[in-house]
């Protein structure tokens, strides 16, 4: 099972006004998978369940290249590393060979707690987040993380070299 995510895309047509930009994004999906299906997120999500029925084994790893709509920044790549213990996203120019940096990192074995207000909004966004909506949530290099974010890390990405 694999998965390419549209929901950001699909809600920027009515500011965009350009229709034709997702279809020929929808048709480059179809290209080289021609039996790929347009799901709910809610269907998905049951599908994943059945498959998955806990995070026992949950680690997966991926390379995001090209991001925004209509791949406006296609020279962009991130490497996310997603496991039952943490969720870590490392992007970087590949075009220029930049470094890469910490754009998202949250630990899923530290307590969560209720939201305050009156959004409910569950989101865990851990020590940086890439939505960066607070003060904290700034890219920085790796080794810039506190000392035992890094040991956890290392723990499961040796070669990451933290």
């Amino acid at each position: 099972m694999a998965w390419v995510t549209n929901c950001w895309e699909v809600w920027l047509v009515p500011q965009v006004k350009d229709l034709p930009v997702l279809t020929r994004w929808l048709e480059g999906i179809r290209t080289p998978w021609s039996n790929a299906q347009c799901l709910a997120q809610g269907e998905f999500g049951q599908l994943w369940r059945r498959r998955h029925p806990n995070n026992e084994h949950l680690n997966y790893r991926f390379v995001q290249r090209g991001t925004g709509f209509g791949c406006r920044d296609a020279n962009l790549e991130i490497r996310w590393f997603i496991n039952r213990k943490f969720r870590l996203a490392l992007p970087r120019d590949w075009e220029k060979s930049s470094p890469e940096t910490v754009i998202d990192f949250a630990r899923y074995d530290l307590p969560a707690k209720e939201p305050q207000d009156l959004s409910h909004n569950w989101g865990l966004l851990g020590r940086i987040n890439q939505k960066q909506t607070r003060p904290q949530d700034r890219p920085c290099p790796l080794t810039a993380l506190p000392e035992d974010d890094r040991a956890l890390i290392r723990s499961l990405l040796p070669e990451l070299g933290t």
